[in-house]
């Protein structure tokens, strides 16, 4: 097994805390990281093990990985244009990071289809890190765990409006994979 060098978390505990898993679900606290995935993976737990390998992802990594599956699945499906913008400024901001583009991709999220994976990744990066409250206003942080949910939701969504989402789901375990491995460098020509 070799090393997640970018996977901060060290239990799969961890992990299992921010994805607010029940109680009786908990892996004990001295089971690592990669571990856990692996059990999941082997029991062929293919959606738990997407949830649980996002989670355990950071979450720059984490929305790093989601924009670039939906970005490669966008090449063969035209998008809406509001989704489409919404997955424009996902990347626009993943490209250059400052708060006046993690708010417009905020706004662009909200003109998106409720339902679709460009607007959840748009919301993703919104509540990636910074203040969610007005710019004048006292900040407000998000909890670390939205941002992982929103990539994770996004990549589900993407692989089921396809007609192969099994495909999909697998393409997105071996490149998190990658990631947890390589860190965002990983996906650099995937």
């Amino acid at each position: 097994m070799s090393d997640w060098k970018t996977v901060r978390l060290t239990s799969a505990l961890q992990v299992a805390e921010l994805m607010d898993a029940e109680p009786e679900t908990l892996p004990g606290p001295d089971l690592p990281v990669r571990a856990h995935y692996e059990a999941l993976r082997s029991e062929g737990l293919t959606l738990e093990a997407l949830e649980y390998i996002g989670h355990a992802l950071p979450r720059l990594e984490a929305i790093w990985w989601a924009a670039h599956l939906l970005e490669g699945e966008a090449r063969k499906r035209a998008l809406p244009p509001l989704d489409r913008q919404a997955l424009d400024h996902a990347l626009r901001w993943l490209g250059d990071p400052d708060d006046d583009k993690r708010r417009a991709t905020s706004e662009a999220a909200d003109a998106a289809a409720e339902r679709s994976p460009e607007r959840l990744l748009a919301l993703g990066v919104f509540l990636s890190g910074g203040s969610i409250s007005l710019p004048d206003l006292p900040p407000v942080l998000p909890g670390p765990e939205t941002a992982c949910r929103l990539a994770v939701g996004a990549v589900m969504r993407a692989a089921y409006r396809t007609d192969t989402p099994e495909r999909v789901l697998e393409q997105a375990l071996a490149l998190a994979e990658k990631v947890a491995e390589k860190g965002i460098a990983a996906l650099e020509g995937a």
